[in-house]
């Protein structure tokens, strides 16, 4: 007799000793389990998007699972599961998560192996702080492995190792093995977004699935049993499932229907100020003649304590692209970038720094409006007295490598702040020549015009070090060139911008005519040029009259800083200050008159000449080539409708194909006696697709026995007669050795279809639809 409680069922027959090792309840528990697993971590669809997930979310729930099973019927202790499912979770968390890491797409490497510890501890708030949805770092694909490794391994190994040792199995002890699927449904839905994955249906479900297993559960273990009759079981059993399967339909329906908003639903990522990206602002030095033009005598801000020769930092850009310099992102992955992070009111020292003097200054903004704050060399101190809005201690984000600070929401008039810098401490150059540059990491400069390199080697002449090398190109700048803002008093005219053509026209026209917006650019390319880690700062120089010192648009400048080892960033100003450019005198070519034609009136070239072109990050690409897209809900829907009607209908059609082949050649094909022996095979293979058992090595005679007798058992029609009478009738055609004519042929096939259509038709839809998948090969003669 096999045990009927929920302890470790034997059977008393023979079975697999290993298999044995677990009881059914066991089995059942395990897939329960399993199943809430899968349903609750496809919720990760919205934050990853396209089901890249899904390896790594179902291959994690797979190899947590199956380590646990496999470590207790190795009969493992618990160190040794633990030391057997670490190791499963690196070896196969590769192929899993990380197969563009790996080797051949299997094997684990460096990058791999790291990446699975650096997802399992720092992939949680980079899912919650970066764009949905995920794809980069790659280690953002290791969160739903690890989640669901860890919730299948726990809560597989508590139900074959605890749950069946409990003495008192009670409802609430089973229903602990729910915590770790809850918490995966609830981490599912917490680091998504707010477009929810068919949220009421996989609710519902969780929820029916979960009840109808602790109610199974606590029926199985009962102490009273009222009755033992498998009916009275068996139609209880398919009274629940029927109720729990309209509470499924009806509770999806209406959770689908009656859903609140998606303004409404929680997330994390909504909660949490994502990670700053200066690239989704314009780049700092392209509005440089905003502040010559339009803010030259607005007053920006007020900074008391400032220090005469002091300059403000806006700034500082190190990569370029041909149009703009600009901030480098958070993807750049370069150590001299450095990343924005939000930090307390004590900031960190920058990783290549000599400090200099310190120095506290209290800036009031008044008209300056942008995300950048304006700071005095490296801060290390930064409280905010006065704000209006939203509090700016939680939206500041520093970047201590570059000395960079931004306030995601916004740097306006009315607010107040306190800073301490500390300068960076400059050598002569007597003492630079004997340092090389640092051999940093930076941004790279595309699409640089071949004038800069040129012009560099011209430039830095035949000097041995570097730091001569770079103040050659600064002087020969400041003395070869002009400044001018490109303003209606300024002497010249000057163009605005930083763009590959402006460096061409700079370099390559006489005079050299400029502001710092192009004399900073073109020195920090002529030095990447020449292999000098090089950066742009923007920032202002204003003039120290007293105790405060208004800073207005007219102190706006720019200059560079080259890295040079162990000592830090030098700062360079390449920018001339003559004024007084010669005006172009060639000799003008005579002209040839020309009949008159009135011409448009001239385009105001102010707008255009004010700023440079602006370079953004493009968030949301279009591709113009696909002018029709399907949205993602249409592919769900032709998803869960298309699959399962190609699953039906494509097995269906084949099946019918080769039944249809079958019955032709068994009609048309060979002499008419065989043609009618065809008739009788059709009607056999009919019946055994119907289910019926057709006799093998009989006569018909014998068959046609053996099936009427089970048409009468499963209350099928049988034809007149019986089924002997088709049986004689075509034995006669196949031995009697006369001649047979169409119409006997005919007669049988026709008798033969009779009795099938009949057959079927008292067969029922379903046991119909069911022989329509059935296809039984023909017999060779």
């Amino acid at each position: 007799m096999t045990a009927t409680t929920g302890g470790r069922s034997r059977a008393s027959g023979a079975s697999s000793p290993i298999l044995d090792r677990f009881s059914a309840t066991t089995w059942v528990d395990v897939a329960v389990l399993m199943g809430l697993s899968l349903l609750a971590v496809i919720g990760f669809e919205p934050a990853f998007g396209h089901y890249a997930f899904a390896p790594a979310a179902v291959g994690g729930i797979v190899v947590g699972g199956g380590v646990a099973l496999l470590g207790r019927l190795l009969r493992l202790s618990w160190p040794l599961t633990v030391v057997l499912a670490l190791a499963a979770y690196f070896l196969l968390g590769t192929p899993l998560a990380l197969p563009g890491q790996s080797l051949f797409g299997v094997l684990p490497t460096l990058d791999s192996l790291s990446g699975l510890v650096l997802g399992a501890v720092f992939g949680w708030t980079d899912a919650v702080t970066l764009q949905a949805p995920l794809e980069a770092p790659p280690y953002v694909a290791v969160v739903p492995y690890v989640a669901g490794w860890l919730v299948a391994l726990v809560s597989v190994t508590l139900a074959v190792r605890w749950l069946p040792g409990v003495r008192h199995r009670s409802v609430g002890r089973a229903a602990l093995l729910l915590t770790g699927p809850t918490l995966l449904l609830f981490a599912a839905i917490l680091l998504g977004t707010r477009d929810a994955f068919f949220a009421g249906i996989r609710g519902v479900l969780f929820a029916a699935v979960a009840l109808v297993w602790l109610s199974w559960r606590r029926a199985r273990f009962a102490r009273d049993r009222i009755e033992t009759d498998s009916a009275v079981r068996r139609s209880r059993l398919v009274g629940g499932a029927v109720v729990v399967l309209g509470a499924v339909a009806v509770g999806a329906l209406a959770g689908s229907v009656l859903a609140p908003p998606a303004a409404s639903r929680f997330v994390v990522r909504d909660e949490i100020t994502p990670p700053f990206d200066p690239l989704d602002y314009p780049s700092p030095l392209a509005g440089f003649r905003t502040y010559t033009k339009q803010l030259q005598k607005t007053k920006l801000f007020t900074v008391t304590g400032l220090k005469q020769g002091q300059v403000i930092r806006l700034a500082t850009m190190d990569s370029y692209d041909g149009v703009v310099w600009s901030v480098a992102s958070p993807g750049s992955d370069t150590d001299a970038s450095g990343a924005f992070q939000l930090l307390g009111s004590t900031i960190p020292a920058p990783p290549l720094f000599t400090a200099g003097a310190s120095s506290t200054a209290a800036i009031s903004v008044l008209g300056y409006s942008d995300v950048w704050l304006p700071t005095l060399g490296y801060t290390d101190r930064l409280t905010f007295d006065e704000h209006t809005g939203e509090d700016p201690a939680g939206t500041v984000r520093v970047n201590t490598a570059t000395g960079t600070a931004a306030v995601t929401s916004g740097v306006r008039d009315g607010l107040a702040y306190t800073i301490g810098a500390t300068a960076q401490k400059i050598p002569n150059d007597r003492a630079l020549a004997k340092v090389p540059p640092a051999k940093l990491a930076l941004p790279p400069v595309t699409n640089v015009p071949d004038v800069v390199s040129a012009k560099a080697e011209e430039y830095a002449g035949s000097a041995d070090t570097a730091i001569q090398k770079l103040r050659n190109i600064e002087r020969s700048l400041k003395s070869l060139g002009y400044l001018s803002h490109g303003r209606a008093s300024d002497p010249v005219p000057s163009r605005a911008g930083e763009g590959a053509d402006r460096m061409t026209d700079l370099l390559s026209k006489a005079p050299m005519v400029g502001d710092q917006e192009q004399y900073a650019s073109a020195f920090a390319l002529m030095a990447r040029r020449l292999g000098y880690p090089t950066r742009v700062v923007m920032g202002f120089a204003p003039k120290v009259t007293g105790s405060t010192t208004t800073v207005t648009g007219d102190d706006v400048t720019a200059w560079d800083e080259v890295a040079f080892d162990r000592v830090g960033w030098v700062p360079f100003f390449p920018t001339p200050t003559k004024t007084d450019a010669p005006k172009n005198q060639t000799t003008k070519p005579k002209l040839e008159p020309q009949p008159q034609v009135r011409q448009p009136p001239p385009a105001d070239p102010r707008a255009e000449d004010l700023l440079t072109p602006v370079k953004t990050k493009d968030n949301n690409p279009k591709d113009k080539s696909k002018i029709f897209q399907l949205p993602a809900w249409a592919w769900v829907v032709l998803g869960v409708v298309g699959i399962p009607l190609l699953a039906y209908f494509i097995p269906l059609l084949v099946i019918a194909t080769l039944k249809r082949r079958r019955r032709r050649r068994r009609r048309t094909s060979g002499p008419p006696d065989r043609r009618a022996a065809g008739a009788w095979d059709e009607l056999t293979d009919g019946y055994a697709e119907l289910g019926l058992a057709v006799p093998v090595r009989a006569t018909r005679i014998q068959a046609a026995a053996a099936l009427e007798q089970q048409s009468e058992a499963q209350n099928l029609p049988v034809p007149e007669g019986g089924l002997a009478v088709l049986a004689r009738h075509i034995d006669a055609a196949v031995f009697d050795g006369s001649v047979v004519v169409d119409e006997r042929v005919d007669h049988a096939w026709s008798t033969a279809d009779e009795t099938l259509m009949k057959a079927r038709e008292a067969a029922g839809p379903l046991r119909a639809r069911l022989a329509a998948f059935r296809y039984r090969r023909p017999r060779r003669a």
